[in-house]
């Protein structure tokens, strides 16, 4: 079982405030960001922040919902020796997203000015595999060796999606490909395709993923 990360913000004029905690320890100081680096955030996908001896990595990612906190805790002890420890947090993108929209509001109450969450365990394993309707595909693919081999690595190699429940797989109108949808706390999240191309010489044929 992995340690989760107890993720505490505090809104205040132009920045928040991020201390973090665990079972061990908390966060040496609280991390100042200010809301103009949060909107560089949504546009760029990635920014670096800095706080007296410490920075971060924000990493944004839409479409699986997250956003991650890369920490380096850095504290001077002195003028020849720093001392710290590196932290990375993963949280849901909907929920802070909707706290950092609240807060930047004028009347935003005062109560509502901090956001606790805990951080994703996004090492929970693969999510179960869901054929749905319709099997023809999948029949037809097994009863195939060749094609066979290939789902099973297919299957293997592409939805290793850590914080997704389960993928549901439905007959695509390309033979032995598939329709997918990945959910999470039972709700639809990424759809796409596993197609298997080139077909015209099954030797070559190999399955892609589309979404």
């Amino acid at each position: 079982m992995t340690d989760r990360i107890l993720f505490r913000a505090r809104a205040w004029e132009n920045t928040i405030s991020i201390q973090t905690y665990t079972p061990r320890m908390k966060s040496p100081q609280r991390f100042y960001i200010t809301y103009s680096e949060l909107d560089r955030l949504q546009s760029e996908g990635s920014i670096i922040s800095n706080d007296i001896h410490s920075f971060v990595v924000l990493r944004l990612d839409e479409r699986r919902d997250r956003i991650t906190f890369e920490f380096t805790w850095l504290s001077g002890r002195s003028f020849d020796r720093v001392e710290g420890h590196e932290q990375t947090v993963h949280l849901r993108w909907s929920k802070f997203r909707d706290y950092l929209d609240t807060v930047r509001q004028p009347d935003c109450p005062e109560e509502d000015k901090i956001f606790r969450a805990l951080s994703l365990d996004i090492h929970r394993g693969r999510p179960r595999l869901v054929f749905n309707g319709n099997r023809a595909n999948l029949k037809a693919a097994i009863g195939d060796p060749l094609v066979r081999r290939k789902l099973g690595k297919a299957l293997m190699a592409n939805f290793n999606y850590p914080d997704a429940d389960e993928i549901h797989l439905y007959n695509d109108f390309v033979p032995y490909s598939f329709f997918f949808r990945e959910y999470r706390n039972g709700r639809p999240c990424l759809c796409g395709g596993l197609i298997l191309h080139g077909q015209e010489d099954m030797s070559k044929a190999y399955y892609g993923i589309h979404t």
